[in-house]
């Protein structure tokens, strides 16, 4: 495993939506398609790993501008609610029944997001770069709202770089990092966020030192 700087060079703007865009989550997407299981994915993930903190920093950014944008999504329950995430009454099932073809039971909402117009995104790791690099190759797209054109990416390039992906140069974190588990500047800000796959969910969220996401 070695230490790299991982440059995507940007086609147009790119949303990050609320979370941190680790190279981790990223990787695992990818091999999510090619393996079908999320555990043989995460296993799979090409960067070194300590008590299951991936050694890859949240996408770091410097947009020339930024701009607000909407989107109004049709929700339906069968694809948009996980029951076993919902809070349960004494019999064991939800306090209210959602209807599941129902507008207004379960209708539309709208989704704001901040774009970012931006010549490159960088990341930094320590794992293997060539396989880093053959997963990244055929990614045309990143970020939220893909399939409305935000996010294309131009070109990768995998180099060799001088930081781990978790503590930057003057102790700052560079992703989210279990506050008992960061040995950088302890000043840094602290959040209530993920830190290991799959991000999503609530058992894997803790109080964390944590980057901001626009340098």
């Amino acid at each position: 495993m070695e230490k790299l700087e991982i440059t995507a060079t940007m086609k147009g703007p790119v949303i990050i939506g609320g979370g941190y865009m680790t190279l981790d989550a990223i990787l695992g997407a990818i091999l999510f398609d090619q393996l079908g299981s999320p555990e043989e994915a995460h296993d799979a993930i090409p960067i070194e790993r300590q008590a299951g903190l991936f050694k890859a920093s949240a996408a770091m950014l410097e947009p020339t501008s930024n701009q607000n944008v909407a989107f109004v999504a049709n929700l339906r329950a069968a694809h948009s609610l996980n029951p076993d995430l919902l809070k349960k009454n004494k019999a064991g099932g939800v306090h209210a029944k959602v209807g599941l073809t129902r507008r207004r039971s379960f209708g539309a909402v709208l989704n704001n997001y901040t774009s970012f117009d931006v010549p490159e995104i960088t990341w930094y790791a320590k794992g293997d770069g060539g396989a880093i690099s053959d997963l990244l190759s055929d990614l045309t797209f990143i970020g939220k709202r893909r399939g409305s054109g935000f996010g294309e990416v131009k070109s990768w390039s995998v180099e060799p770089g001088s930081l781990d992906g978790v503590v930057g140069h003057f102790g700052e974190p560079l992703r989210p990092v279990p506050e008992q588990m960061f040995d950088g500047d302890q000043s840094s800000l602290k959040v209530d966020a993920a830190w290991r796959p799959p991000y999503w969910h609530p058992e894997n969220r803790a109080i964390c030192f944590a980057p901001d996401l626009v340098r």
